[in-house]
């Protein structure tokens, strides 16, 4: 008997530690990071974090999906602050699944812009961010 209630204890310990959280959420979160480098011993991590960059820097953007990208391309979209499009660029996802895509890009013009994470794929905006170029 002692065996039946260890066996029925264990099982009703293993089906509930398999049961799916009806709250989970995920560990993503749709925003975009602008930084003037990537950590060395990390290239998901950017440093010199920020808003505000010289007319001559890289800028490298993290852009971060709640969502699987799911190979999408990913589109940076740069408007100038009085709506007009400065510049877009595209980027090739180098694999079919991640929420997670970092690269770079340039503004060589001083002002104020808006700059926008697009997943190509379907078109959507994932984050934007107003940066300062000097």
């Amino acid at each position: 008997m002692k065996n039946v209630i260890f066996i029925l204890f264990t099982l009703s310990v293993i089906s509930s530690g398999c049961k799916k959280s009806e709250d989970s959420t995920s560990e993503f979160s749709n925003k975009i990071e602008l930084g003037t480098g990537l950590n060395p011993s990390n290239s998901f991590i950017l440093t010199g974090v920020g808003t505000t960059f010289t007319s001559t820097a890289t800028i490298y953007f993290r852009l971060e999906s709640q969502d699987d990208m799911a190979g999408s391309k990913v589109k940076i979209q740069v408007m100038n602050s009085n709506g007009t499009l400065y510049n877009d660029w595209e980027y090739p996802n180098p694999q079919s699944y991640g929420h997670i895509m970092v690269s770079s890009f340039r503004i060589a013009e001083t002002g104020n812009y808006t700059v926008s994470g697009i997943l190509v794929t379907g078109n959507k905006t994932i984050a934007s961010i107003s940066v300062v170029i000097n």
